[in-house]
């Protein structure tokens, strides 16, 4: 005797009506559909530290890239079934088409790419039907939506046990339609379905229980029409590839249609909620909400619950529902709690609609070498808690101060540091670094790191990719190192990666990466490449000590580097069109920062040379001429009159409006003080704007608004007091100003205090 049991995978309603059904029924075997090379860790259900939402992985070891998850939830009838098998001593057996076939598939499908060529021409509704055949009974019923009628039909209804009589002959009614054909695969499938159906049969069980999609259950609880020789025929020549299975934890997240995932569902924290308590389902989900917007310190009583609870009852009445669905719940919620903003809702959308939920593993469940070990350090480092929590949390934060942070001078928090880092450098991003940048992308370094954490299921699969490299997370992180030094020929990627691994505190790499760095910088010509490189090898000088590692190495590779640029600068600006200059001017502001890090006087000489070449020549766009005649004159390489001199021959009549608009965007670069107290140079400006012709302005003007736009505000306000008066006079005071001597004696104590003469 076989009887099958077709159920939304997922579905509450289906969970509570599957459990009722086998209770009635007593099965002495239960087969389901999952793949069957998963099987092996159905024992593992038994164990109580399993607990959803949880996940089968099975993979290719030989293919991480082939790597598939079935998972389950409290809620889910697969999981309900297993349960029930563990308790009462009941056989588990998987049906479905095993994943050492599916990647063979999948490999030849990608191999053979062929055009589908549509041999019969179908009406628009027989499209749709074979698109969405339970849609159609949707649309009979009113509904647009199958999902949303499925859900209402099966899923929130407190059906018995003979609910699965009626869908089964639903489906053989949709099946039996001539408008619908099914594909290959899922033949296929089927075909294997009724293979280990046949199986158990030959066992000699007697009261089979098949649980299944929907869909599957006519063609399996009539498995004695197909033959067995046309099913062979439709497995024959698959070819098999090597899997493994695991449980991995899974979060809610995972399970909704908008992760991806095709079986998903809209509201898994509802669902659990429905599957749980279904009779004061609506009174539990309002007074979670109520004391979600309390925490979030917004107005919510126990009579917004109670009212929103009437409200979303009235509205399941009106459409005649037994009990207000997830899309009344959210409306009452908009209309009492959040005043019709539905803004306000994007909490509860996450935290009660989809939910935070997270499974557990146990660690008796076999895990590779390299996941034993990460979990082993993430313990010492003191993250657990970061480790399997889906939300988004800043590292180490609290109430004073919300992005929190570690110290890379703590022990502890060091340690924090090198695995995040080792992490990231094998493409497990569960923590991302935030750094202070200027606008040049150059860091602003100390002894503090900002991490914001976020623990993805997916992470399982990337673990196990990453045990190739090794058993250990050091052991992996540079073996993975040195395959990449290997690969890599740019020399800013390979910097980069210099820093990376000292983040990371990969000392065995070391001395591998900075041979290849000492190779790489001397095979290299181009000038732009050693300028990028530069930043992070002052970087790693700069902060080295921080992380206790050793930088005399890089600091001869930057003893290299620096006279070669400061040789080919000038030759690296020349003929540059407007994109390239732009592109050269960010590399050299971004290499002076560096070379004045280092503050160096021998660095120092060759680059103020280095620019003073470049700030003269006729060959280079005036955003560069500009750029460095004004780094010379903040270092007081040029003078007043000399810097005075150079900006009335850049804006002289005789040379090229564009040319001169280029150079005062490179000459007040980052500020416009230098105008506003040197009185020289904003007369030659003002002289230069009054002798413009009304074409010529118009042409330069764009050009003008954003070098003056960068200003700060008081800057700009001030320059506008200076163009209302025309000429400045040096020593004039340039915004009158009435001293206020009371307040000014009131600081006087203060001041006394700070230089000790109290």
């Amino acid at each position: 005797m076989l009887k099958t049991f077709g159920i939304r995978h997922h579905g509450p309603g289906s969970a509570k009506s599957l459990k009722k059904a086998l209770q009635n029924y007593e099965p002495d075997c239960i087969i389901i559909e999952a793949p069957a090379d998963a099987e092996g860790v159905v024992p593992y259900i038994e164990n109580e530290g399993l607990k959803p939402p949880v996940s089968i992985l099975i993979y290719n070891p030989k293919d991480l890239s082939q790597g598939s998850y079935i998972p389950f939830a409290e809620f889910s009838p697969e999981w309900q079934a297993m349960k029930y098998a563990v308790k009462n001593d009941i056989p588990i057996r998987f049906m479905d088409l095993p994943m050492y076939f599916q990647y063979s598939l999948d490999r030849a499908a990608k191999e053979n790419t062929q055009i589908a060529i549509e041999t019969k021409r179908m009406t628009a509704e027989e499209k749709s039907f074979r698109r969405d055949p339970i849609g159609f009974i949707a649309k009979l019923a009113g509904y647009s939506d199958s999902e949303r009628w499925w859900e209402i039909t099966f899923e929130q209804n407190e059906n018995e046990a003979e609910i699965f009589e009626a869908i089964l002959q639903m489906m053989t009614a949709l099946r039996n339609d001539e408008a619908h054909k099914e594909s290959i695969s899922n033949l296929r499938r089927e075909a294997f379905m009724r293979k280990i159906i046949r199986k158990a049969v030959k066992e000699g069980f007697e009261k089979i229980a098949v649980i299944c999609g929907a869909w599957h259950s006519p063609v399996l609880e009539n498995f004695i029409k197909y033959k067995q020789t046309a099913d062979n025929a439709i497995l024959k020549g698959l070819k098999r590839t090597s899997t493994k299975a695991t449980w991995v934890p899974w979060s809610y997240d995972r399970l909704t249609f908008q992760s991806g995932y095709g079986a998903g569902v809209i509201s898994p924290a509802w669902y659990a909620l429905l599957f749980q308590n279904r009779k004061d389902v609506t009174m539990r989900w309002m007074v979670k909400v109520a004391r979600l917007f309390r925490k979030e310190d917004m107005d919510a009583s126990a009579a917004h619950a109670i009212e929103a609870v009437r409200l979303a009852e009235t509205l399941a009445t009106l459409r005649g529902l037994s009990i207000p669905g997830i899309d009344e719940m959210k409306e009452a919620a908009i209309s009492i709690f959040g005043n019709g903003d539905s803004a306000k809702m994007n909490l509860i959308e996450q935290k009660l609609i989809i939910g935070k939920a997270v499974g557990k593993v146990p660690s008796e469940i076999p895990v590779i070498p390299l996941q034993q070990d990460l979990l082993k350090t993430i313990k010492s480092a003191r993250l657990s808690a970061y480790w399997e929590n889906t939300e988004e949390l800043w590292l180490k934060a609290n109430a004073n101060n919300p992005q929190g942070g570690i110290d890379l001078r703590e022990e502890k928090d060091l340690m924090k540091s090198h695995l995040l880092h080792r992490l990231n450098l094998l493409k497990i991003n569960w923590g991302k670094n935030f750094v202070d940048n200027n606008r040049f992308g150059v860091v602003k370094g100390s002894f503090k790191e900002k991490w914001k954490m976020k623990w993805k299921p997916d992470f399982s699969i990337k673990i196990i990719e990453a045990g190739m490299w090794g058993n250990t997370l050091l052991e992996a992180s540079n073996n993975f190192i040195q395959k990449r030094v290997a690969e890599l020929k740019s020399l800013p990627e390979l910097t980069a990666l210099v820093e990376q691994s000292l983040n990371a505190n990969l000392t065995d790499s070391i001395d591998l990466l900075i041979q290849k760095l000492q190779d790489l910088s001397a095979l290299t010509t181009d000038v732009y490449n050693l300028m990028d490189a530069l930043p992070n090898l002052v970087k790693i000088i700069r902060y080295g000590n921080t992380r206790q590692t050793d930088v005399k190495v890089v600091k001869e590779v930057v003893h290299q580097i620096i006279p070669r640029i400061c040789i080919g600068l000038l030759g690296a600006c020349v003929s540059l069109d407007e994109e390239a200059s732009k592109e050269a001017f960010d590399k050299i502001i971004r290499t002076n920062q560096s070379i004045n890090t280092l503050n160096n006087p021998l660095y120092n000489a060759h680059w103020f040379s280095a620019l003073k070449s470049v700030s003269v020549s006729n060959q280079v766009n005036g955003i560069l001429s500009g750029a460095c005649t004004r780094i010379l004159f903040d270092k007081n390489i040029l003078d007043i009159k000399t810097a005075s001199d150079q900006m009335s021959f850049e804006l002289s009549k005789g040379g090229k409006v564009l040319h001169s608009a280029y150079w005062i965007e490179g000459f007040l670069n980052g500020s416009g003080l230098l105008l506003i107290h040197k009185p020289e140079l904003w007369n030659i400006i003002d002289n230069w704007m009054d002798n413009l012709k009304s074409d010529d302005f118009k042409d330069i003007l764009p050009l003008l608004r954003r070098t003056f736009s960068q200003f700060q505000k008081s800057e700009k306000e001030q320059m506008l007091t200076l163009a209302k008066r025309g000429q400045v006079i040096e020593n004039q005071n340039l915004v009158d100003i009435e001293m206020d001597l009371d307040r000014a004696e009131s600081v006087l104590p203060t001041v006394h205090i700070l230089l000790g003469t109290a």
